[in-house]
């Protein structure tokens, strides 16, 4: 398998508890976090950790991988379409691909918001950009900011569902199921608990994307 993004590893820690013995490559452009990563699996011969682009994986070998997973990762990638291109070449024929991302119709960085109606007492989400892609600067730490402690940024993009759909098709990759994803956060009592609570069970904040890559 291949993790995109890995982090300090959270996920391949969870498919390890489930699946101990299989092998997992985990790139990533942050030596901070491949770090912490490396300490956690410093005896596990299986996961390998690399610094890497993941539009550049000329570390692998063409049709080497079974899957590709990258969970709040592609929506940082500069080049989606030279990243698309890559995993076509190191995927195995109907291999699958799982992406996680910021549901691109309802969680846009700086262009979205919930917004709270009196007059029907209900809560539902404004957007105010949609079909331009955009690139966005976010503070990792807001609240460091305010109190004028050093934080961190991270360049994040916005683009409609369309313009994966076309990268997709045309690497070759078949969309075979997507998953929208709610949040269960629960509002504290008060008048407007119900709406906000009804608001996140309809508006889904993340979408799950499964591909297969076709043979040509």
């Amino acid at each position: 398998m291949l993790d995109l993004g890995c982090g300090q590893g959270f996920f391949i820690e969870k498919i390890l508890e489930d699946y101990p013995q299989v092998q997992i490559d985990g790139i990533d452009l942050a030596d901070k976090l491949l770090k912490i990563a490396a300490d956690k699996f410093s005896l596990n011969k299986n996961i390998k950790l690399v610094h890497a682009d993941a539009s550049n994986l000329t570390y692998l070998k063409d049709k080497s991988i079974n899957k590709v997973y990258s969970v709040l990762a592609l929506q940082n990638m500069n080049d989606v379409d030279a990243v698309m291109k890559e995993i076509g070449r190191v995927l195995k024929n109907n291999g699958r691909c799982l992406f996680v991302i910021n549901h691109p119709s309802f969680r846009i960085p700086k262009e979205s918001d919930w917004k709270f109606d009196s007059t029907l007492h209900k809560q539902g989400r404004v957007i105010f950009n949609y079909m331009s892609d955009k690139k966005y600067v976010i503070d990792m730490n807001p609240g460091r900011r305010a109190m004028g402690e050093k934080t961190e940024e991270t360049i994040s993009f916005h683009h409609p569902l369309q313009f994966f759909s076309k990268i997709f098709n045309k690497h070759n990759f078949a969309i075979s199921r997507i998953e929208e994803w709610i949040s269960h956060k629960k509002s504290e009592e008060g008048g407007r608990q119900k709406a906000e609570d009804d608001a996140r069970k309809e508006i889904p904040m993340f979408m799950c994307l499964e591909l297969v890559l076709i043979a040509k």
